[in-house]
């Protein structure tokens, strides 16, 4: 899409408006419509009310594109830029705005892109523990899992339903016993400061994945899982989680799989 002067300085005035949070914003039918960053951590994402824009959209002959800033950043999209890029298809367009009021645009097609299972940045409700957890059932075994609704800290308000608990069963998941691990098994642990089940680990055993390159390693006895506000990790399930473990689930799928 073509970069007017007045999209450019409507842009441009709402990031300075924002700073040091990100802006955002859509462009419509060649004017640029303001939105609130109703995202948990403002100052390093950026998220658009559903209902705005779902109501700005009702409105749009063309929707042209998504914008946002980056405060102190460059213009070049993040990981889960490039993920919500493409599950948008739309043109994005990344103001990057400094504090001595430098800033530069730029626009950039959507690409086919997905996050690795390992090494993955984390950012609640879109790519944190139980996303891995889809994502790798979707790719390593082609079953698909719901997803649900969930705030950042849920599991710190005593009151909040214990989600892992409420919702396993309608992922498709079974309780089994822990001492039958097998591959692809999920493990429901306690971490930090919680009054629920608030984290759940992906029993690799060997650590292989087949839908992703990953560094060979002579370990067994492995899990995969996407610490809070950290890269996603494979490491050894040791003494430590296994004081941390609550439940371990098995899809419905795999109840008659031999142990990879």
């Amino acid at each position: 899409m073509k970069l007017t002067k007045p999209l450019k300085h409507a842009i441009i005035a709402h990031a300075k408006d924002e700073y040091p949070k990100e802006c955002c914003g859509l462009i419509i039918d060649g004017h640029y419509y303001p939105c609130d960053n109703v995202a948990t951590n403002p100052h390093d994402s950026f998220e658009i009310d559903s209902e705005t824009f779902i109501n700005l959209l009702a409105l749009a002959d063309d929707f042209q594109a998504i914008v946002h800033s980056h405060p102190d950043g460059d213009v070049l999209p993040s990981e889960l830029d490039r993920v919500q890029m493409a599950v948008h298809d739309t043109d994005w367009l990344i103001c990057a705005i400094s504090s001595d009021n430098q800033f530069h645009i730029k626009s950039h097609k959507p690409k086919a892109y997905t996050a690795p299972l390992l090494g993955r940045e984390y950012h609640h409700g879109v790519q944190d523990c139980y996303s891995l957890v889809r994502d790798y059932y979707e790719r390593e075994l082609g079953i698909e899992l719901p997803d649900f609704d969930r705030t950042d800290a849920w599991w710190e308000n005593q009151d909040h339903k214990p989600l892992y608990q409420d919702n396993f069963k309608k992922a498709g998941f079974v309780q089994i016993e822990i001492d039958e691990l097998q591959k692809h098994d999920v493990i429901l642990c306690y971490v930090g400061r919680t009054h629920h089940i608030n984290h759940a680990l992906i029993y690799l055993d060997d650590g292989k994945l087949m839908s992703e390159k990953t560094p060979p390693t002579p370990m067994t006895g492995l899990v995969l899982h996407h610490p809070y506000g950290t890269l996603s990790v494979r490491e050894l399930y040791g003494e430590t989680w296994r004081k941390r473990t609550a439940l371990v689930i098995r899809h419905k799928q795999l109840m008659n799989a031999q142990k990879a």
